[in-house]
């Protein structure tokens, strides 16, 4: 009965860690990391922050955050428009292109773009700034891999498989204790 008992929680904890291990995968600007791709690099009339995330990049979210600051005023920027575009470089997917907004990002008076590169391979990303003062345009190349699941059932799987040994550990150990003094 005993055996039954803890091969059943064990086998809970393990569905539980394989059910909560997509949760792990956060989503949006901001999450799983991010990478300073420029600071304060000029671009045109403008001087630019760009930070991208998860980091690594993964398919199929890519967050650009981006930051528009006028070099003379030092002045975030919100009135330009922010286009980001990723363009394949070794693979065969379509281009795409995303039009940022205030809305999803994170810190209000930056812009934010979602996009949702589905092949895995190299990509060349441009940010595109369009406003009164001019144009100004940054580019960087990224590596854009598959989500490793693995990952996740480990950060979440193993520390609960531990604490779940843990615990039999200690009910064992009461038991036989309690079998002792008797």
């Amino acid at each position: 009965m005993r055996s039954t008992r803890l091969t059943t929680g064990l086998f809970v904890a393990v569905l539980l860690a394989a059910v909560l291990a997509p949760l792990a995968y956060a989503g949006g600007p901001g999450t799983g990391g991010r990478r300073v791709r420029f600071s304060d690099a000029p671009a045109g009339p403008y001087l630019l922050r760009i930070v991208t995330s998860p980091t690594p990049a993964r398919t199929p979210d890519l967050y650009v955050e981006v930051r528009v600051t006028d070099p003379a005023t030092q002045e975030v920027l919100t009135e330009p428009t922010v286009v980001v575009s990723a363009s394949p470089l070794d693979v065969s997917a379509p281009a795409l292109r995303v039009l940022a907004s205030h809305d999803i990002a994170p810190i209000p008076n930056e812009y934010a773009a979602h996009l949702a590169i589905e092949t895995p391979g190299s990509w060349r990303i441009v940010v595109r700034v369009e406003g009164e003062p001019g144009v100004g345009e940054l580019s960087f190349d990224d590596r854009i891999s598959r989500p490793t699941s693995i990952a996740a059932m480990v950060a979440v799987g193993a520390p609960v498989v531990g604490l779940l040994a843990l615990v039999a550990v200690f009910v064992w150990l009461q038991r036989k204790s309690r079998a002792a003094g008797s």
